[in-house]
């Protein structure tokens, strides 16, 4: 037992420390942009900000659904040769969704933000174009597990950003382009360096095309359904905070969902890292099975110690990072770590049903989490302004973790019986 645990033999300890500290380093870039952004511009513009990040990851979540997921997942099924053509199907695919995107913003920008200016609403596009197609890098890199290559457009990544946002507080600019022009600039880079070296001139007949679509569609119909019906519950809490309190409230909301979600690019990467590890167990459902009991203890670990960081801490680090502007915020520092605590928790189970290819599972459990975030969140919002988000985040996200969880144990044990 200790030799199959041996921490100098195991080949795969390198790949998960490339792909925590790349992500440890993203935790603090994100958190630096929020600290710079909030304690520099207005919270009108702030607000801005948070509506753009908000779409961004709405856009970002289709992408994923529809390319990075199912190459992640189906990756494993190919040998060399066709996996390589699988790849630049998928760069093909990238380019279509980019184009796509190109299309389809301006008409949510007229329904998203109150000025309707020109040069703002091309900045907007060109940051989600390069954030959309640095994030696509990323994905594939984990994908193909290539940790240490993607721990070093990270590294590039993030320092960059960090000495961008140091410029930022230090000459106390007001014009928010500067930071979208930059950090566009940044990815932007580092996706045509990606490019550069990884594009080969690879022929794909029409009939792949056909079938490799197919393939993404198979799995990705599921995650794209679920990813529209996720952001329905998960990110609608800004627009409903715009339309019935203001932008005040919304500013408040970005600064305590940004704290919390420290965890997040780190939570993003064990994710990344679990499902090829979770694939290539090839529907051994006791391995399986096996490895999420492992895995619980180190996520349930991490959702309790933000749990406590947030009760014991959550106020200072408020205090500390943004000042007086956002301050004497009480019991509302709390929520959000108890929010981000529930989905760390369970994320585990989330993995290995998209590992033996039940994605299916999470958008039906979807729908009903999405009635109950718009409708619930309305009416607690009506009623108690911006803690009425988190009352509702809290029980739409048990209702959904639960229900996933049960879904894990029917499928796993079910199959468990017949091997």
């Amino acid at each position: 037992m200790l030799k199959k645990y041996n921490f100098r033999k195991n080949k795969e300890l390198p790949k998960l420390l490339s792909v925590l500290v790349d992500q440890g380093f993203m935790s603090v870039t994100t958190l630096l942009t929020t600290v710079v952004l909030a304690r520099t511009y207005s919270k009108t513009s702030y607000a801005d900000l948070v509506l753009l990040f908000s779409i961004t990851l709405f856009i970002l979540g289709f992408q994923s659904a529809i390319i990075s997921k199912p190459y992640a997942i189906n990756l494993n099924d190919f040998k060399e040769h066709h996996s390589k053509s699988y790849f630049y199907f998928n760069i093909n695919l990238k380019l279509v969704f980019t184009i796509a995107i190109i299309f389809i913003f301006p008409l949510l920008y007229y329904f998203s933000f109150d000025q309707h200016d020109g040069y703002k609403f091309f900045l907007f596009l060109f940051y989600i174009i390069a954030h959309s197609s640095y994030f696509f890098v990323r994905e594939a890199l984990l994908s193909e597990r290539k940790t240490k290559q993607n721990l070093v457009y990270g590294l590039v990544c993030s320092i960059s950003i960090i000495v961008l946002l140091l410029v930022i507080f230090f000459s106390k600019t007001q014009e928010i382009s500067y930071f979208l022009i930059l950090a566009s600039i940044i990815y932007i880079i580092i996706t045509t360096i990606y490019l550069y070296r990884n594009i080969e001139r690879i022929k794909i007949l029409k009939n792949q095309y056909h079938f490799y679509w197919n393939l993404n569609w198979k799995i990705g119909k599921w995650l794209l359904g679920s990813n529209f019906l996720f952001h329905i519950s998960s990110n609608a809490y800004p627009w409903l905070l715009l339309y019935i309190t203001n932008k005040n409230d919304i500013a408040i909301f970005g600064v305590l969902m940004s704290i919390a979600g420290l965890v997040n690019p780190i939570l993003t990467a064990l994710s990344s890292y679990l499902l090829p590890l979770f694939v290539k167990l090839n529907k051994n459902y006791k391995s399986i099975s096996n490895n999420v009991r492992k895995w619980v203890v180190l996520f349930g670990g991490m959702g309790l110690m933000l749990i406590f960081i947030g009760y014991i801490f959550g106020q200072q680090i408020i205090e500390l990072l943004f000042g007086g502007k956002f301050d004497n915020l009480g019991i509302l520092v709390l929520y959000p770590f108890i929010v981000q605590a529930i989905n760390v928790v369970f994320q585990p189970y989330k993995v290995a049903l998209n590992a033996v290819k039940r994605t299916d599972i999470n958008f039906w459990i979807l729908i009903p989490r999405s009635l109950i975030s718009v409708g619930l969140g309305y009416l607690f919002i009506s009623n108690y302004g911006i803690s009425g988000v988190f009352y509702t985040m809290i029980l739409e996200n048990l209702f959904y973790q639960i229900c996933y969880y049960i879904m894990y144990t029917k499928i796993i044990n079910s199959n468990l019986i017949h091997e």
